[in-house]
């Protein structure tokens, strides 16, 4: 796991949208974490946030900026769609 994987992941993200359509289809952070490694992308969540920082200080226009925190943005919600939701009151059946 390394900040140039997550920075490879970036620059890669924001130019092919077939990674980002494959990484949408997934279903869980498990299938997230198996793409990636077949990818040889693997990085962990820091990695991901000091590579999102370095590249921001990097930017020469606002675009490029708002693209990198668009992506960032994305990258969290595609974690959180992937987690199942938590139940209100604890049972044996519906949340596993």
């Amino acid at each position: 796991m390394t900040i140039g994987n997550a920075i490879a992941f970036i620059n890669r993200a924001l130019v092919d949208s077939a990674l980002r359509e494959r990484l949408n289809s997934t279903s869980n952070a498990a299938e997230i974490q198996n793409l990636l490694r077949e990818e040889t992308l693997v990085f962990s969540v820091r990695d991901f946030d000091e590579a999102v920082h370095h590249r921001l200080t990097q930017c020469r226009e606002e675009e490029e900026a708002e693209q990198i925190k668009e992506l960032k943005m994305w990258w969290h919600l595609l974690f959180q769609s992937s987690e199942p939701a938590a139940c209100i009151t604890p049972c044996s059946g519906c949340c596993g």
